[in-house]
C-alpha cells in the first residue's frame, strides 16, 4: 500500500496543477471579456460615449481572443534628459508630449520597443499608442493604444489583449494622437480590439 501511494503522490500533484492552470486561464480570460463588456456598457449609457453624444447606435466591440503570450513584462529605460516630442494627430494638428522611456519587451520570442510619453499638464498620464503587422488589415489603420500603469520600479505589465482604439476609429471628427514613427512596429500583434464594424 505504502509504494502504491508514492506512485500515486506525484500523478495527484500533476493532476493538480494542470486544474489549477486550466482555472487560471478560464479566470484570465473571464476577466479579459469583463474588460471588453464594460468598455462596450460605457459606449452604449455613458453621457461620455461618443455614440451616446452622437445619438449614433452603437454595435459591439470585436477582439480576438484572450491569449496569454500576449501579456507580457516590459522594462522601461527612462530617459535621463527630459524632451518633447511634437506628435502628429489624426486631423491634421499636433500635440506636444514628454519623452518619458522606452519600454523593452518580447512577444513571440521577439524583442520590441515602444516610446512612452507623457501628457504635459495632466500629472501622471501616458500615452502608449502604437502600429503593428495588422494595422490596416485586421486592426484600425491608425493604430492603437494601451494603458500602462507605471510607479517607481522599472518592470511593468503590458497586456495586448486589453489594446483599444481610439475615438477618430469609430467617428472621423475625433482628434487622435497618432503613434510616433518609433512605434510602428513589424511583428503581428494579434490581440486586443479588432476594426469597429461599420
Amino acid at each position: 500500500m505504502k509504494k502504491g501511494w508514492l506512485i500515486l503522490i506525484p500523478i495527484v500533484a500533476l493532476v493538480f496543477f494542470m486544474v489549477q492552470s486550466g482555472g487560471s486561464d478560464e479566470e484570465y480570460a473571464e476577466g479579459i471579456a469583463k474588460f471588453w463588456d464594460d468598455r462596450s456598457d460605457f459606449f452604449r449609457t455613458s453621457d461620455a460615449s461618443p455614440f451616446v453624444q452622437k445619438d449614433v447606435e452603437y454595435k459591439s466591440i470585436e477582439y480576438y481572443p484572450a491569449q496569454e503570450n500576449f501579456k507580457v513584462k516590459g522594462t522601461l529605460k527612462r530617459f535621463s534628459k527630459r524632451e518633447t516630442l511634437k506628435l502628429a494627430n489624426s486631423d491634421g494638428t499636433s500635440t506636444s508630449y514628454l519623452k518619458f522611456a522606452n519600454v523593452v519587451f518580447k512577444i513571440n520570442g521577439i524583442e520590441c520597443s515602444l516610446l512612452v510619453l507623457k501628457t504635459l499638464g495632466f500629472g501622471n498620464q501616458y500615452l502608449l499608442a502604437f502600429g503593428d503587422g495588422t494595422s490596416g488589415e485586421t486592426t484600425y489603420g491608425g493604430g492603437r493604444y494601451l494603458d500602462i500603469v507605471i510607479g517607481k520600479s522599472d518592470q511593468v505589465e503590458l497586456d495586448f489583449n486589453k489594446t483599444y482604439n481610439p475615438y477618430c476609429a469609430y467617428f472621423d471628427d475625433f482628434t487622435c494622437p497618432l503613434p510616433p514613427r518609433e512605434n510602428l512596429l513589424d511583428v503581428a500583434i494579434e490581440a486586443g480590439e479588432k476594426n469597429y464594424p461599420y
